[in-house]
């Protein structure tokens, strides 16, 4: 008997298991949320990658209208080569590669008198390898319809 009077009770223990099991639901917890949050981040890097490989595709766009674009003479230009342009600093890890197809290839369609030729230009951007968690590539294209009037007072593209 106890000192009170009572009879004295075994301790049964339940509060180290209670104990154990709170800790170990926190701990998923907490991992969980961790897991979360990381991968919140990476999805956040991604978007921001892909945001810089779009402006970096229109970039290239505007280059290669800008290289077909009105240059004088009676017939519009060729094609540029598939170029790599190497861009500034916040863009310096995208590579950029600009090709352009003419239709017709090196001839033009007359209409009426008119020569015209369309150019198809491609822009394609890309961060990183195919095989990288972060790797982002971004396409785009544009068409441009070139008109040039030989008959015509300056300037010839007045179609």
């Amino acid at each position: 008997m106890s000192p009170s009077g009572h009879p004295r009770r075994l301790a049964r223990g339940i509060a180290l298991p209670a104990v154990v099991f709170i800790l170990v639901v926190m701990g998923l917890l907490i991992a969980g949320g961790l897991n979360l949050m990381m991968q919140s981040n990476q999805s956040h890097v991604q978007q921001l990658l892909a945001a810089r490989a779009i402006s970096a595709a229109r970039s290239g766009i505007e280059w290669g209208l800008w290289q077909v674009g009105e240059p004088a003479g009676n017939t519009p230009p060729a094609c540029f080569a598939s170029t790599n342009l190497t861009l500034p600093a916040p863009l310096a890890d995208i590579t950029l590669t600009v090709t352009c197809s003419r239709t017709p290839g090196t001839d033009t369609v007359d209409e009426g008198g008119l020569k015209i030729a369309t150019f198809a230009i491609t822009a394609t951007a890309t961060h990183g390898a195919s095989t990288d968690a972060l790797h982002v590539r971004r396409q785009m294209e544009a068409r441009h319809t070139v008109c040039r009037n030989p008959g015509a007072d300056a300037p010839l593209f007045r179609c």
